[in-house]
C-alpha cells in the first residue's frame, strides 16, 4: 500500500501526532502536510471507485402484500461476481425479502432471486434475472495499484 496512504488511514484514525504523520520533529505546521495526506487519501477513494463503481448494484426488497403486490421494505447495495448476475450482499439487506430487485449503475432495474445466504457471516448471494454484460468486480488486490 502506497505510504501515503497509510499516513491517511492513521490521520483519519487518529492513530498519530502531526509529527509522527509528518515524519520529523521540525516543528513546522502540519497544516500543509495535513492537506497532502488528505488529497492522498482522496486519489485513493477515487481510484477504488474507478476501479469497482461500476460492479457495485443497489438491492431493494419488498414483502407481499396481496391487495398491491410486493411493496418496498428495505434498500442496500451488492457487488457483482460473476458475469452471469450472481450478486455478493449482505444477509442482513436479503433477511426476510418476499420480492428482491437490482437497481444498475446505468438505471436499468431487474427483479432477482435469492441463492443463497450465512447468517452467521451476514452474507447472501443473489442473481439478478436476464443480465447481460456485467462489470464484475475485479478480483485482483486493487491496493497494489
Amino acid at each position: 500500500m502506497d505510504a501515503n496512504i497509510q499516513r491517511t488511514i492513521q490521520f483519519m484514525n487518529g492513530a498519530a501526532s502531526g509529527d509522527e504523520l509528518n515524519g520529523d520533529n521540525s516543528g513546522r505546521s502540519k497544516e500543509p502536510r495535513d492537506l497532502e495526506l488528505l488529497d492522498a487519501y482522496s486519489r485513493a477513494v477515487i481510484s477504488v471507485v474507478d476501479s469497482v463503481g461500476l460492479s457495485v448494484v443497489s438491492v431493494s426488497l419488498g414483502k407481499p402484500d396481496r391487495r398491491r403486490g410486493p411493496e418496498q421494505a428495505g434498500i442496500g447495495s451488492g457487488v457483482v461476481i460473476a458475469p452471469d448476475g450472481y450478486i455478493l450482499t449482505n444477509d442482513h439487506v436479503v433477511q426476510n425479502a418476499g420480492h428482491l430487485k437490482v437497481n444498475l449503475t446505468d438505471g436499468t432495474s431487474l427483479s432477482a432471486t435469492l441463492v443463497g445466504k450465512d447468517p452467521a457471516s451476514d452474507l447472501a448471494v443473489i442473481r439478478g434475472q436476464k443480465l447481460n454484460k456485467l462489470t464484475v468486480v475485479p478480483t485482483e488486490d486493487i491496493s497494489e495499484s
